[in-house]
């Protein structure tokens, strides 16, 4: 029996169907993808849907396999090239390479992509190089379509390998270099004081310049009766001889009376001495004004300045680069003299860059990139005109259909990615800096185009936090074992087609770590309230933390620092231990207990006591982040613990049919733990820490009677040690997790984290540098 293909099996008509469809349809596929891309690309910066991801992969992970199978059709069917048709979609090459660049709001769908960039390499070069050429040249008549695919394949080079350089520009090698240094000279007339210039470069008028050495400068605003010049302390990271003889010969004073000229011993460290002025000697604190607003229609102009200027400085720490300690004193006192709700905006508008750079193309109209959107819109144009005027009588109406719709979304795409780039606050920060009232009336008019359904909205982020109840998990359970117990077969089946689905969907990198959201998780706003506990806590620390040591030991605080402020670190140490996970189950579950009995005393009490809502949102944000994106927090068993006291739980709702959470509160406060000692469990292998949690809330309804705290005393604390608990999960977060986390609409753990950051409470920064100096007072 002779052996025969599929194609030879079929009927000649599908064959046929198929050999004069297949194209077609390849090119169809590739545009609707293209369109969904562009429409919904940026949108999961502030939407957290799981559906949208999923979207976005399924438009975005063939796209290159697409395009490789066109192309290998495309170049068996060319043939001598006599075939209107074969010419027509030869000219469709191009559009499909320069599908290949994608739209400028998405080009990477993970961080993982950007670290593949040089993948990219061998396959433009494969796609540009050997099989467009060939294609290109097979089908050449000399006609005005084949110049016309010529002049696209130009665009589409072009569009290709900048998607190769912006995915470069993401990967974390590219973000690890270190920024090149800013030359500044330190301007003593300057109306702030104390004025610190923290640059780290050779001062222009310096005759010396160490190779490999970075000086700073600090210039002090003299007071009193000292002379009228400043005092100015030069310093160098590494002392390996610097030329001081050549320093002092280009500052010579020419004996002033009260100069004196000293040379510290070579051990002592560079210094910042904080000089206040005399009209500032009264105030405690120095606060430093905001730069006017150079431009009213532009919204938080200063701000957006302020971002744009710790962006460069703060992005090498997703990639665990270190800061450089100048560039955290600027920083900490840019944020210790601002309110919580503009320190969290900068810190929201740098996030948003950093979206930017990992996940789209972050063209700026003032850069080469901007100019070649305008490029490419002019070409796109002038291939549609010129397609306008060519005979087309020769080739099928389906073909010329497909061939309109790929010119015409060429040119939308391109004008749609201006009209982006134009209102982008890229855009809006480089008007900021120009008095152009001109261009400023053109970037309103471009703005207004950004219609609502066709572009995103110009939110940074998502702004909520995922929320989960043990309690409630437990409840839900609780109904659960009962449909179980009508019918185990069919939940048996119905769970083992539910993990067979999920595999699949795991293999093939759909879904992320918080994918269990919807079944475990809810979403809420975060509250302005929540906001300013956290940042008047990280404020404070800032103000403590006077060197690196201190620094770490506040990071490492799981809750023990807030104990130990409140006075009641001796009853309630023992629920700080080393595994943070079960500290947070410990803390959650006491925090329902303790939420749900006070309301039942007095219901208003959501309503009034912030620290009380605060304490049960990041209760239930840590929880959801334990169970749902165990990765953003330390190595441990959280996932375990979680389902073991879960149901302990359950089992113990089930003995005493306990269908609400107030019933369920109470029976839980109501266990006997006289007898027993905190961390002591029946079993040794035994996870479960609801019985410590009981232990705990009873130990903290026991603060108001014992210790005679007021109940806003006892949520305060709570409060205090939630929001160190978060601090510790942000500061322990591994960088590229929070990468991960901008592309599904952000966290408030990152938000955090920066701010931290941004505080000096971080790990990755440089100390203070140990170096000889030449102080001329």
């Amino acid at each position: 029996m002779n052996n025969r293909t599929v194609l030879e099996i079929l009927p000649q008509s599908v064959t046929d169907f198929f050999n004069e469809w297949q194209l077609r349809i390849f090119a169809l596929l590739s545009l609707s993808s293209q369109i969904a891309l562009l429409l919904l690309g940026n949108r999961r910066k502030y939407k957290a849907e799981k559906w949208l991801r999923s979207f976005l992969w399924l438009g975005y992970s063939p796209e290159d396999l697409i395009v490789a199978i066109f192309v290998g059709i495309l170049s068996d069917c060319q043939g001598n090239g006599e075939n209107p048709s074969q010419q027509l979609q030869a000219f469709w090459m191009p559009f499909l390479l320069l599908h290949l660049g994608g739209p400028d709001t998405i080009t990477a769908y993970s961080t993982e992509d950007n670290e593949l960039w040089r993948r990219q390499i061998p396959q433009r070069l494969l796609q540009f190089g050997w099989a467009a050429p060939k294609i290109f040249i097979k089908s050449w008549k000399g006609k005005l379509v084949n110049i016309l695919a010529g002049l696209m394949f130009v665009a589409g080079l072009s569009k290709s390998g900048e998607k190769t350089w912006f995915l470069k520009s993401g990967s974390r090698g590219h973000l690890r270099k270190p920024l090149p240094p800013v030359v500044r000279r330190p301007d003593v007339t300057d109306s702030h004081v104390p004025s610190i210039s923290s640059d780290s470069t050779p001062l222009p008028d310096s005759p010396c310049r160490c190779p490999g050495h970075i000086y700073t400068a600090i210039v002090l605003e003299p007071e009193g009766n000292r002379p009228s010049f400043p005092h100015i302390v030069f310093g160098c990271d590494r002392p390996n001889r610097p030329n001081y003889a050549a320093f002092t010969r280009g500052y010579d004073f020419n004996g002033a009376p009260g100069c004196h000229c000293s040379c510290p011993p070579e051990s002592e460290e560079c210094e910042i001495v904080n000089i206040p002025s005399p009209a500032s000697e009264k105030s405690e604190k120095v606060i430093i004004p905001s730069p006017p607003s150079r431009n009213k229609t532009i919204p938080d102009a200063d701000l957006l300045e302020k971002a744009d200027q710790f962006f460069p400085k703060f992005k090498g720490l997703f990639a665990d680069g270190a800061l450089y300690w100048t560039d955290l004193e600027q920083s900490k006192s840019f944020f210790q003299n601002i309110s919580s709700a503009e320190a969290f905006q900068v810190v929201e508008i740098e996030l948003g860059f950093m979206y930017d750079v990992f996940y789209t193309k972050p063209v700026a109209v003032y850069d080469e990139f901007g100019f070649l959107r305008f490029i490419n819109l002019l070409v796109s144009i002038s291939a549609l005109l010129s397609f306008w005027i060519i005979d087309k009588h020769e080739f099928q109406y389906v073909d010329l259909i497909i061939t309109w719709l790929l010119l015409v979304e060429a040119i939308l795409q391109e004008i749609y990615c201006i009209i982006l780039m134009c209102s982008s606050e890229r855009t809006e920060n480089w008007l900021n800096k120009r008095k152009k009232t001109g261009m400023t009336r053109i970037y309103q008019a471009i703005s207004s185009c950004r219609v609502p359904f066709l572009f995103p909205d110009k939110k940074r982020w998502s702004d909520s936090m995922g929320q989960c109840s043990l309690l409630s998990n437990s409840l839900e359970n609780f109904h659960i074992v009962v449909w179980n117990m009508l019918s185990e077969v069919w939940n048996f089946c119905i769970s083992l087609m539910s993990e067979m689905l999920s595999e699949i969907w795991n293999f093939f990198s759909i879904c992320l770590e918080d994918e269990d959201c919807s079944k475990n998780s809810s979403v809420v706003r975060v509250p302005k309230f929540l906001k300013i506990l956290i940042f008047e806590q990280l404020h404070e620390k800032s103000r403590t933390a006077s060197n690196n040591k201190k620094t770490k030991k506040f990071s490492a605080h799981k809750g023990k620092s807030a104990l130990e402020n409140m006075k009641c670190f001796s009853e309630l140490g023992w629920s700080i231990g080393e595994e943070f996970d079960e500290n947070i189950l410990l803390w959650h579950v006491a925090t329902e207990l303790c939420y749900y009995a006070d309301l039942k005393r007095n219901s208003s009490i959501s309503v009034e006591n912030s620290n009380c809502k605060a304490s049960k949102l990041v209760s239930d944000y840590m929880l959801h982040l334990l169970v749902n994106c165990p990765n953003m927090l330390p190595n441990g068993m959280g996932e375990i613990r979680f389902e073991k006291t879960r149901d302990e739980a359950t089992e113990f709702f089930l003995s005493g049919n306990i269908k609400d959470k107030i019933q369920a509160c109470e029976k839980l406060l109501q266990v006997n733990t006289k007898n027993r000692q905190p961390k002591e469990k029946e079993e040794k292998n035994c996870m479960s820490v609801l019985f410590n949690a009981c232990l705990l809330a009873q130990s903290l309804q026991l603060l108001e009677t014992e210790m005679e705290w007021n109940r806003e005393k006892k949520w305060e604390m709570m409060s205090d040690v939630w929001i160190e608990m978060l601090s510790y999960a942000a500061s322990q977060c591994p960088s590229n997790q929070h990468a991960e986390a901008l592309g599904r609409g952000g966290e408030l753990l990152t938000h955090v984290w920066l701010l931290m950051a941004h505080f000096g409470l971080t790990e990755y920064s440089q100390a203070p540098p140990t170096c000889n100096r030449v102080s001329l007072l």
